[in-house]
């Protein structure tokens, strides 16, 4: 600032200006120190002299152009940094202000204006100062607070911090970790396979806990819990601390491990992944028991998967487990991708065929063989596909049944059938009884049996011209207890129970002995050949006997000759359904068979057989 723009001076006596500015200096227009503040000379001390030029007693150092040969007058309204020495040995100490224009006394003069800045505390501190030392006027009292304020601010900003921190880890320890069985979580499980999948060799273990739904519905969530920390103590006990074991969710379980294993390693591995949780353990004072499947996936570093690729890889391998009959162990191969991708599409197409009605039914004939007319017809599903033309059950089955398709295939299958046998009854074509197929997943829905009636109700077919057949598979699966009662409603209902490839389970005779069968059929593998065949003669001839002692119908499928026809005539036994008398045909087919053959009706129940 230039003298022309310097404020105008101030008018104070020497008495106030050393009451408000205590780091104040008085220099007169010859620039001898005419008054000094009380704090500057307690720092100073005797060195600090009035009367003296002011460049003996203060060593300035901003601005650089202040100099004993300069009109000191210049300089006002410029900031100012000086040093004074002070007692003893502790170096000096800097000031900082400004100077202005005063008039003391009626003279001119110019007073710098000073403070010891952010250094006061420490200033007060060292120079052994008082707060009361400053007045009102100068920067420094206010100042002094203010920066013990700051300090106790950063001292709780810190504590705060150190909190937030702790906090912060605390959250993310809780997820990434399960809190039941207190292992990383699937978060922290690809995380950590992101980290290290295209660095270096890996060994992945996946987990399925067997028979755990069981446990959990029959004691309770709290021995699906206990469960679980078994499992997951089997685990640390099988890999101890150098393996990332974590729950994925659920009752799935993958344990991570550096470096590719060998191939017997691996199956060293999945054997005592299978032992070590299959072990009992205690609930309550009960013993109970689970089980798992294992797969495993090894990769090296130079495959350049990627956390999701490799989580697939042990996904495929684990499926493969559980197809094989659970409680084993399988190792990826790269077929299971081939085999997977291959899947994916045919799942895919049969989506597409079911929306372009592709799933028909075509029909096998039921034939008495005394009269060679029709008892009925059995509706097979087939896939009329655009490229690959008809296609039997076996090309898309296990595909369906795998990808939950297997009920809507069903269903479009069974509505498609009723369809026909609505249309033949409308030309007078009447097929006394229609077999259809049931499956688990069917006899477990609860509302199976309400849609079934429906579809009959709306196409005016009776209940009773309709039969059902399933396998034994079906029956006595884990859910056996629940599908018999389903099977129970629906012969309560009026439908007919028929129990298809009879003789092949090992529970044919209870099947007959606890529900309401009408009907068996032997399976081919004891029908044909059965003239020439002393073996296969006597146990269909044992099979027939038993359930016609039981009131229950015999159809025998699959005979190659008429002798084998003769035979089971024999027997007892005149239903039959083979390529013998007839192959699956179309609906049209099916009609002109109706007509040529002719029909005769037949009751099935416990009781009787007649036709």
């Amino acid at each position: 600032m230039t003298t022309a723009e310097a404020p105008q001076a101030l008018s104070l006596s020497m008495e106030t200006f050393e009451r408000i500015v205590p780091f104040g200096v008085i220099v007169d227009a010859g620039g001898i120190v005419r008054n000094l503040g009380p704090s500057l000379q307690k720092i100073a001390g005797s060195a600090c002299g009035v009367g003296r030029p002011v460049f003996e007693v203060f060593s300035f150092r901003k601005p650089r152009l202040l100099k004993p040969e300069l009109v000191f007058q210049d300089v006002v309204g410029a900031r100012i940094t000086m040093e004074v020495q002070t007692p003893g040995n502790d170096g000096p100490v800097s000031v900082f202000g400004m100077a202005f224009n005063i008039t003391i006394d009626g003279l001119p003069h110019v007073a710098l204006v000073m403070t010891p800045g952010v250094n006061a505390r420490r200033l007060i501190e060292e120079q052994g100062l008082r707060t009361c030392d400053f007045s009102a006027g100068d920067g420094s009292p206010d100042l002094l607070p203010l920066l013990a304020m700051q300090e106790e601010m950063a001292a709780d900003s810190k504590r705060a911090a150190v909190r937030l921190k702790s906090a912060y880890d605390e959250a993310e320890r809780i997820a990434l970790h399960d809190t039941l069985t207190n292992l990383p979580n699937r978060r922290a499980l690809m995380i950590e396979l992101g980290d290290v999948a295209q660095k270096e060799p890996l060994t992945i273990v996946h987990v399925d806990l067997d028979r755990f739904k069981e446990i959990n519905d029959t004691y309770g969530h709290a021995a699906g819990d206990a469960a679980l920390q078994h499992a997951a103590s089997a685990l640390r006990s099988v890999f101890g601390d150098e393996a990332m074991c974590a729950r994925l969710g659920g009752d799935e379980f993958v344990v991570l491990l550096r470096g590719a294993a060998q191939e017997a390693k691996l199956a060293e591995f999945g054997q005592a992944v299978v032992a070590a949780v299959s072990a009992p353990f205690q609930f309550r004072g009960e013993h109970l028991k689970i089980g798992a499947s294992v797969g495993l996936a090894r990769t090296i570093s130079s495959d350049g998967l990627s956390a999701d690729e490799l989580m697939h890889r042990v996904d495929l391998a684990l499926y493969e487990a559980k197809r094989s009959g659970r409680g084993c162990a399988k190792l990826y191969t790269p077929d299971m991708l081939s085999a997977h991708s291959a899947f994916q599409g045919l799942s895919a197409d049969i989506r597409r065929g079911l929306g372009a009605h592709e799933f028909i039914a075509y029909f096998q004939p039921q034939v008495h063989a005394e009269s060679g007319a029709l008892v009925g017809f059995e509706a097979l599903m087939r896939w009329n596909h655009p490229q690959h033309g008809l296609l039997s059950p076996d090309h898309f089955l296990s595909a369906a049944r795998r990808s939950r398709l297997l009920q809507a295939l069903d269903r479009e299958v069974r509505r498609f059938a009723l369809d026909k046998l609505a249309e033949w009854d409308s030309r007078e074509l009447v097929v006394p009884k229609l077999s259809l197929n049931v499956t688990s997943e069917d006899l477990l829905n609860p509302d199976f049996s309400d849609a079934l009636l429906w579809d009959l109700d709306a196409r005016d077919i009776e209940p009773q011209r309709l039969v059902l057949e399933m396998v034994e598979s079906v029956i006595f699966d884990e859910n056996g207890t629940e599908i018999a009662e389903a099977c129970e409603r629906l012969v309560g209902r009026g439908a007919t129970l028929a129990l298809d490839d009879f003789g092949t389970g090992h529970a044919s005779v209870l099947s007959l002995a606890n529900l309401p069968i009408a009907l068996v059929k032997i399976v081919r593998a004891f029908a044909a050949g059965v003239a020439e065949d002393a073996r296969k003669r006597f146990l269909a001839s044992s099979m027939i006997e038993m359930a016609t002692n039981l009131g229950v119908g015999v159809l025998a499928e699959g005979v190659d000759s008429d002798e084998d026809v003769k035979t089971f005539q024999d027997m007892g036994c005149t239903l039959f359904q083979a390529f013998h008398f007839e192959q699956p045909m179309t609906a049209d087919e099916a009609a002109a068979c109706i007509e040529a053959r002719g029909v005769v009706d037949f009751t099935l129940d416990r009781e009787r057989l007649r036709a």
